[in-house]
């Protein structure tokens, strides 16, 4: 089923280029907006792009973001040393998928979905107006202030202002239930396979935009008192993001058309992966604490069953590495965060020898201890996930601990974390792996809990926010916001470890920069930013 929707997303790429060329002699239309493509046509598009915009591979903004949280990165100055700018291809490329293809998408659906009194296409329009909130709730996350009001009106407003984020987010409120409302309509259409995500399924899109809207009250808790808008969510929690009803994008495994994940497109290429997994995440994954003495790891002596399927080691047990290594524990090869043009085998190529992302986050391989190349002939069709179940619970355990509920934030967080583990599961199950047996599972969250039981409310915030950032791995976004928000996980930093080959010597960013070109052609936008000290509007640490 998978395949058919990416056929048909050809398809539509043919469509809308040859309805904007075939009047092609005629000056007066703009090419880049056409007019006649049906609303029908255009959501696949959208969705296409959201994934992409948000997602692992380069130029999406998890590969950043996580390299910020310290799970994965590539070498160089950008990705080891915070030293993100304006005119980098990590901020450059998501910020135009978003402003040039996918919200200007859907402003023309919401646009030809409006226009005719009575044959109305509102299930499209309320399906856009959810995604156009979440992709600026993603912006305002990321960059702080950004064209909304004035934005995506083409040439007529070529210089849109950057409204600051705390207006921006209660309009997207309201946004998110308009779309609901008109979900809720009589539609001249039924979204059916246009929709790549839900299939059509409206009640999953309902389901969606309330659990959005949850996770955005979260995100504001610390600057706005949203506990009457919390509970009356979860007064109901039917109504939210259940088991097997994520918000992901599905992939598939076929080659010709290509729609496999991006991102195991790019780290499965033979001798071509792009990211390193960072030792810090690993070890915070296998009970060990070798070289963070200060941070310390929460989980010492506890080894993470998921740790195969996070994880491919190109290497077999006992294989030498093709060149000096600067990272290896057993056969998990890599470099450190800090270290870039420090540590002398840092340079040194490991494309056939270095751990890569595994089955869970990207498609790739589960690692059952036999080693080998990774090879672009494996499915590639893990979805990417942008908001689920299980960041779900996790939300409602902070909340709880927090005391903006009256839920019980230790049996949330046990819930959570089950789920996590189902998720896993679910990804190994389609690929053909072995699952991870729930005797496993529940060793592990027993393991946790004891942990977490007999720690003080911060340790307890520590524990949830570890447990989201391990289970995150694959969409680094939200991983950022939480930090961010609450100071958690504690990170590996290069000044205070062990190693004399690791150095920090920039502060954390508190936001992305903004587009250097845009800001030299708008008159309108502001001076760039100093990413260390300008915080998001909900950042009150």
């Amino acid at each position: 089923m998978k395949t058919k929707y990416f056929v048909s997303i050809l398809l539509i790429l043919v469509l809308i280029l040859f309805n904007s060329c075939e009047d092609y002699l005629d000056i007066n239309d703009d090419p880049n907006n056409p007019t006649e493509v049906p609303v029908s046509q255009l959501l696949a598009t959208v969705e296409v792009d959201l994934a992409g915009s948000m997602g692992a591979s380069v130029g999406g903004l998890s590969g950043y973001t996580s390299a910020m949280v310290h799970q994965m990165f590539q070498r160089g100055n950008t990705h080891q040393f915070y030293d993100l700018q304006g005119t980098d291809f990590e901020v450059q490329t998501p910020w135009n998928i978003m402003y040039s293809r996918l919200l200007t998408d859907i402003r023309q659906i919401i646009n030809l979905g409006t226009q005719d009194e009575g044959n109305e296409d509102w299930h499209y329009v309320g399906i856009s107006q959810i995604i156009k909130a979440y992709t600026f709730s993603v912006l305002v996350d990321i960059w702080g202030d950004v064209p909304f009001s004035e934005a995506n009106f083409g040439s007529e407003v070529r210089m849109p202002e950057y409204d600051n984020g705390d207006n921006i987010y209660p309009q997207l409120f309201t946004l998110v239930d308009e779309g609901i409302t008109n979900l809720q309509k009589t539609s001249n259409l039924s979204p059916g396979a246009d929709d790549i995500i839900y299939q059509g399924n409206l009640s999953l899109w309902i389901k969606f935009a309330r659990t959005l809207k949850l996770k955005m009250y979260n995100q504001i808790r610390l600057v706005q008192d949203v506990s009457a808008e919390i509970n009356a969510l979860l007064a109901d929690e039917s109504q939210l993001i259940g088991s097997g009803d994520d918000f992901e994008f599905p992939y598939g495994a076929s080659l010709a058309p290509m729609n496999r994940n991006p991102a195991y497109q790019q780290e499965y290429t033979p001798g071509a992966a792009y990211f390193y997994i960072n030792p810090y995440f690993y070890e915070i994954m296998t009970g060990q604490n070798t070289f963070f003495p200060v941070e310390g790891n929460p989980y010492s002596g506890i080894t993470d069953p998921r740790v195969p399927y996070y994880f491919y080691n190109q290497l077999a047990p006992g294989q030498a590495a093709e060149n000096p290594v600067a990272y290896r524990n057993g056969d998990f090869v890599s470099v450190y965060m800090f270290s870039y043009n420090i540590d002398p085998n840092e340079g040194f190529d490991q494309a056939s020898s270095q751990t890569i992302a595994g089955l869970y986050p990207i498609g790739g391989r589960y690692d059952d201890g036999n080693g080998g190349i990774a090879s672009f002939n494996g499915a590639g069709d893990t979805p990417q996930r942008m908001l689920t179940y299980f960041s779900r619970l996790y939300t409602q355990a902070e909340l709880a601990l927090v005391g903006i509920t009256s839920q019980n934030d230790s049996l949330l967080l046990a819930q959570a974390i089950q789920a996590s583990f189902d998720k896993v599961n679910e990804v190994a199950f389609t690929a053909g792996a072995p699952a991870i047996a729930q005797g496993d599972i529940e060793s592990y969250i027993n393991s946790v809990m004891s942990l977490y039981n007999s720690a003080d409310n911060e340790g307890k915030l520590l524990h949830i926010m570890t447990q989201k950032w391990i289970a995150s791995f694959g969409f680094g976004i939200d991983a950022y916001n939480d930090y961010r928000r609450t100071g958690y996980p504690v990170l590996h930093d290069g000044n205070t470890d062990n190693i004399d080959i690791t150095v920090r010597t920039r502060e954390f960013p508190l936001s992305y920069p903004w587009k250097t070109n845009d800001l030299q052609v708008n008159e309108n936008a502001p001076a760039q930013k100093n990413i260390t000290t300008f915080n998001v509007f909900w950042d009150a640490n």
